[in-house]
């Protein structure tokens, strides 16, 4: 019985590392870096903005997506 319960622990804690292990993805959009995994999604905004007088030339920010649904999403 010990044994079928440490095998059922040992599977969960595979399965845990799987869904929750990112990737890092550099992005060809002037900087943005996006970690992605079978669970979730963040990425650090930093991208070439318009160009446009005395506006910084990068839009910068964070976004974070849960099951493929936008939870958090910021830029400045």
């Amino acid at each position: 019985m010990k044994k079928k319960k440490m095998a059922i622990v040992i599977a969960i804690a595979i399965t845990l590392v799987a869904l929750l292990t990112p990737i890092r993805m550099n992005l060809k959009d002037g900087g943005s870096v996006r970690y992605k995994s079978l669970v979730y999604e963040v990425t650090k905004i930093h991208r070439f903005a318009p160009e446009a007088d005395g506006v910084k030339p990068y839009i910068d920010g964070f976004e974070v997506k849960i099951l493929g649904m936008t939870i958090y999403k910021v830029t400045f």
